[in-house]
C-alpha cells in the first residue's frame, strides 16, 4: 500500500474528514488528496507531522525514510525489486537563508510576546515588528527565526524588500514572490510568468510547506500584503521602519514595535565588549592563552574603577539604539578599556557623536547613513518637520508648541508629526507629546543647517519661544492674578491665539508639564539675544514660587540679568533683581535677598513704575520680617500700600494688606491684624488670587486661635487647606498644618495634632525649611501614643530620615 493510502485509511480511522486533517497539519485540503491519491509524494515534514497528530511513534517517517534509501538503490543499480518501487521522489534540500547577524541582546518582553501569540495562533501567523533604523529590527527577526525555526519543518526564507538602503528602490512583490518561489525549490518550467500569478503560487507552496519567511526592510503594508499566506501553518516575520498598521487591521498580525534598549541591557552590552577585548590580548598586548579555570564572567576581566559611570554614559549617548552601541562596543573592543572614558567625552558633545559612531573605511557602518535612509524618503512638509524640530529648546514637544515651531496650525502640525512618528523619526512619549532621541535630533540639526536659511532658522526659534512666553504669561494670569504687575511682551505668533486655562489647578499642571522646556527657552533665548530671556524669567518667577523651585529661579535670575544688561533700559533691570531677590529669599539667604529687592525697587522707581515698585517693597518687608526686623518690615509695607493705592492697583493693595496683617500677628496685635486682614480677603476675593486668599486664612486662624477663638481659627485653617491644595502651594499647606497641629494641641487634641505635625515636617523636610525643626520640637514634646500591642513609637529624634519618628508618615 502506497504511503499516501495509509494516512487516508488512518485517518478514516480517526473518523477524521478531509478537512480535520488540513486543520490539524496545516497542510492544504487539495495538497492532502493529491498525496491520499498517490499523485504527490509524502514529504519527511508531512510524514513528521502526520505522525505527530496520529500518534503513530514515527511509522510515517520510516517509511519515508526506506522509500529514500530504496530511490538510492534505484539509481545505484541495486537488486531489480528496488527498481519495482514506486515512482521516483525528487529531494530538494530544506531553504535555510538566514543572513549573519549579530547576537540579539534584551529583548525578552519582545520574545515572550511572540511566544504568547504563536501559542493561540493556530492560522498562519504574521509578526510585523517595526522601528526605527538602527533599532536591531533585523536582528530580532533573524534571532526569532533561528530560534523557531525546529518546529517549522519547511525551512526559513528570507528576502530583502529594500525599502531603505543605499539604493534605497523598494522591491516589487512578483520579484521577491519569484525568489521565494526558487529558494522552495519551484523549477523554472513550473515559474508562473506574471507578479500576481508568481505570489498566488507563493501562497499555495507556503500552504504546503510549515515554514518561515522573513521579509526584511518592507516599506508598506501594500508591498508584502501580496505575499502573505491565507492558509496552512507558515509564520511571516516582516521588519519595517514604518508602523505597518494594515497588516494588523486586514491580517491579523501580531504589531511588534522596537524601541531602544533598556539602559541596563545597554550597558551590559559594552560591559561584554569590553571583556571580548581583554580577552583577545594579553596584559601586554599579546594574546592571551586560554585559561579554563579562569573566571567564566565575561565582564570580570575588564572593570576599570568607575567603568560602570563610564559606560552608562556611552549608552546614555549613543541613545540606546543597538547599532550605535555595538559600533561603540567594537571601538573598545578593538582599542580597550583605556579609551572607554575619552570615547564617552567624544559622544557627549552634540557635533561629533554622529561622527564617533562610525566604522572607519565601511561608510555604510554607520548611524548618519542608517538615519539619512530614513529621512530622504520623506515627503518635503514632513522633511521640514524632521529639520524644524531639532530647534525645539526642549526635549518634549506638545502639538502646540510644534505648530508654532512649524508655523502651521495645530491641525497641520498633528498630522505632519504624526507621520513623522509613523515612520519611527519621533516618539510619542505622552498624548500630544513628542520627544526625538538624541542622535536623531543630532542628524536633524545637521539637515536644518544645510537646508534651511539661517533667517528662517532664526524665525521658527523667535516663533516657538513667543509661543511659550504668551502662553506663560495666560497662566501666570491664573497663578498670581490678573491685576498683578506685567510688562509689554509684544505680540503673539501669527495665527496663535493664547490659552483659557480654566482653572488655576490646570495652569499649575501646564506649568509643571512644560517647567523643563520653560528652563530650555529661557537658555534658548539667551543664546539667540532674544529678550524672552527676561521677560519669560519674570513670567517664570510666580510658577517657580509658588513651587518652591529655587535653584531653577536662581538659575533664570541670572540669566535675566545678562540679557537686561545686553537689552538695557530700567525695567528689564529691575525685573531681573525681583527674580534674583525671590530666589535669594526662598533660599534663606538673606543679605543677598536684601540687596537684589533694594536695586529693583530703585530701578522701578526710576522708572516711575508704582506698581512694580510696590510688589518689590512688599517682598523686601517679608525678607525684614523673616529676619526678625519687625518694624522696618512695617514701614516698607506702608509705603508699598501708598504706592498701590495711588497706581490704582487693587492687586497691590490686597498684597501690602496681607502683609500688614502678618506684621501686626508678629507684633501681637491679632485683633487689629484681623480687621486688616479682612479688608484684604475683600479685594483677594474680586482679584481671584488663590494663594493670597488661602495665605490670608492661614493669618486669620492664626488670630483667632490668639484670641482663644479656636473653632473660628479650625475653619480657617480648613479654608486654607483647601485652598492650598488648589494653588498647590507645599510650604502654605504645612504651614497651615503645622498652625492647625497648635491649635489642636492647645485643646487638649494630642492625637490629632500630632498627625498635623507629622504631616507638616514632611513637607518641611522636603522642602529643607528650617521651619522643620520647630515642628520637631512640638512632636518631642508629645507624651508617647501608644501603638496596637501596647509599643510606644520612639520620639522626637528617633526613627527615619533625619531623626523622623518611625510613625511619620505624610
Amino acid at each position: 500500500m502506497l504511503i499516501g493510502e495509509q494516512i487516508r485509511a488512518l485517518r478514516m480511522e480517526h473518523g477524521w474528514s478531509l478537512s480535520q486533517l488540513s486543520q490539524l497539519v496545516h497542510y492544504s485540503k487539495s495538497y492532502l488528496s493529491r498525496v491520499e491519491n498517490g499523485t504527490r509524494a509524502v514529504t519527511p515534514e508531512l510524514a513528521q507531522v502526520c505522525d505527530q497528530v496520529m500518534d503513530t511513534d514515527g511509522t510515517f517517517a520510516r517509511l519515508v525514510a526506506a522509500e529514500a534509501q530504496v530511490q538510492v538503490q534505484v539509481q545505484d543499480g541495486g537488486p531489480a525489486t528496488a527498481r519495482a518501487a514506486e515512482p521516483e521522489v525528487r529531494r530538494r534540500p530544506v531553504p535555510a537563508q538566514l543572513p549573519a547577524a549579530g547576537e540579539m541582546w534584551g529583548r525578552d518582553g519582545e520574545l515572550e510576546r511572540v511566544r504568547a501569540h504563536l501559542a493561540r495562533h493556530r492560522a498562519p501567523a504574521v509578526i510585523a515588528v517595526d522601528g526605527m533604523g538602527g533599532v536591531g529590527k533585523t536582528t530580532f527577526a533573524v534571532s526569532m527565526a533561528r530560534r523557531l525555526s525546529p518546529s517549522y519543518p519547511g525551512g526559513v526564507l528570507f528576502a530583502d524588500l529594500h525599502a531603505h538602503g543605499p539604493a534605497g528602490v523598494p522591491a516589487a512583490a512578483g520579484d521577491v514572490a519569484a525568489g521565494l518561489l526558487r529558494g522552495l525549490g519551484t523549477p523554472p518550467e513550473d515559474m508562473p510568468g506574471g507578479p500576481a500569478e508568481q505570489a498566488a503560487l507563493l501562497r499555495s507552496a507556503l500552504t504546503e510547506h510549515r515554514a518561515i519567511v522573513v521579509l526584511d526592510d518592507a516599506e508598506s503594508a501594500a508591498q508584502v500584503a501580496p505575499l502573505l499566506p491565507g492558509t496552512g501553518g507558515s509564520l511571516v516575520l516582516v521588519t519595517s521602519r514604518r508602523r505597518l498598521a494594515g497588516l494588523s487591521v486586514r491580517h491579523g498580525a501580531l504589531r511588534l514595535p522596537l524601541g531602544p534598549l533598556a539602559p541596563d541591557d545597554a550597558v551590559s552590552l559594552l560591559h561584554r565588549a569590553l571583556g571580548r577585548g581583554a580577552a583577545a590580548a594579553g596584559p601586554a598586548g599579546t594574546e592571551a592563552a586560554a585559561d579554563p579555570s579562569a573566571d567564566p564572567d565575561p565582564h570580570a576581566a575588564a572593570r576599570p574603577d568607575g567603568a560602570d559611570a563610564v559606560l552608562a554614559a556611552i549608552a546614555r549617548h549613543c541613545a540606546y539604539l543597538p547599532l550605535a552601541l555595538r559600533i561603540a562596543a567594537e571601538r573598545m573592543a578593538e582599542l580597550g578599556p583605556v579609551f572607554a572614558a575619552p570615547l564617552a567625552e567624544q559622544l557627549g558633545r552634540a557635533g561629533e557623536r554622529l561622527d564617533a559612531l562610525a566604522v572607519p573605511g565601511e561608510a555604510e557602518t554607520a548611524v548618519r547613513p542608517v538615519l539619512a535612509w530614513s529621512y530622504r524618503g520623506l515627503p518635503e512638509a514632513q522633511a521640514r518637520a524632521f529639520r524644524l524640530l531639532a530647534l525645539h529648546p526642549g526635549a518634549v514637544a506638545g502639538v502646540d508648541a510644534v505648530a508654532a515651531l512649524l508655523g502651521e496650525p495645530p491641525a497641520v502640525a498633528a498630522r505632519l508629526v504624526g507621520e513623522l512618528q509613523a515612520g519611527h523619526l519621533v516618539a510619542e512619549v505622552a498624548p500630544g507629546r513628542y520627544r526625538m532621541h538624541d542622535l536623531l535630533r543630532d542628524y536633524a540639526r545637521e539637515r536644518a543647517e544645510a537646508e534651511e536659511s539661517g533667517a528662517e532658522l532664526a524665525a521658527a526659534t523667535e516663533r516657538v519661544l513667543a509661543w511659550y512666553l504668551h502662553t506663560k504669561e495666560a497662566a501666570a494670569d491664573l497663578l498670581v492674578g490678573r491685576g498683578r504687575h506685567r510688562v509689554p511682551i509684544g505680540a503673539p505668533p501669527r495665527g496663535y491665539e493664547p490659552p483659557h486655562f480654566a482653572s488655576v489647578a490646570e495652569a499649575l499642571r501646564w506649568c509643571e508639564t512644560e517647567r523643563v522646556n520653560l528652563l530650555a527657552c529661557l537658555r534658548t533665548a539667551q543664546e539667540a539675544g532674544s529678550p524672552v530671556a527676561w521677560h519669560l524669567s519674570y513670567a517664570l518667577w510666580g510658577f517657580l514660587f509658588l513651587r518652591h523651585e529655587h535653584h531653577d529661579q536662581l538659575e533664570s535670575g541670572r540669566i535675566a540679568r545678562r540679557a537686561a544688561a545686553r537689552d538695557g533700559g530700567l525695567v528689564p533691570e529691575a525685573c531681573a533683581e525681583l527674580v534674583l531677590a525671590s530666589a535669594y529669599a526662598g533660599l534663606r539667604r538673606h543679605a543677598a535677598a536684601d540687596g537684589h529687592y533694594r536695586r529693583s525697587v530703585d530701578l522701578f522707581t526710576a522708572a516711575g513704575d508704582q506698581v512694580g515698585a510696590g510688589a518689590l517693597m512688599v517682598g523686601y518687608a517679608m525678607s525684614c520680617m523673616r529676619q526678625g526686623r519687625a518694624a522696618e518690615a512695617a514701614g516698607h509695607m506702608d509705603r508699598a500700600l501708598a504706592l498701590f493705592t495711588a497706581a490704582g492697583s487693587s492687586w497691590g493693595q490686597t498684597l501690602a494688606l496681607s502683609g500688614i496683617g502678618e506684621g501686626l500677628l508678629a507684633q501681637g496685635r491679632p485683633q487689629e491684624a484681623l480687621a486688616t486682614l479682612a479688608r484684604a480677603r475683600e479685594l483677594q476675593r474680586a482679584e481671584g488670587v488663590l494663594w493670597l486668599e488661602a495665605a490670608n486664612c492661614t493669618l486669620r486662624g492664626t488670630a483667632h486661635r490668639e484670641l482663644g477663638a479656636h473653632a473660628q481659627a479650625e475653619a480657617c485653617y480648613r479654608e486654607a487647606l483647601d485652598l492650598h491644595r488648589r494653588t498647590g502651594m507645599r510650604a502654605g499647606t504645612a504651614h497651615a498644618l503645622h498652625q492647625l497641629g497648635i491649635c489642636w494641641g492647645l485643646q487638649g487634641r494630642t492625637r490629632q495634632a500630632r498627625q498635623a505635625w507629622l504631616q507638616a515636617w514632611a513637607v518641611y523636610e522636603s522642602l529643607g525649611d528650617p521651619r522643620e525643626q520647630e515642628v520637631r520640637d512640638r512632636l518631642a514634646g508629645l507624651p508617647p501614643c501608644r501603638a496596637p500591642g501596647g509599643v510606644s513609637p520612639a520620639r522626637g529624634g528617633a526613627g527615619t530620615g533625619r531623626g523622623r519618628p518611625a510613625t511619620a508618615r505624610p
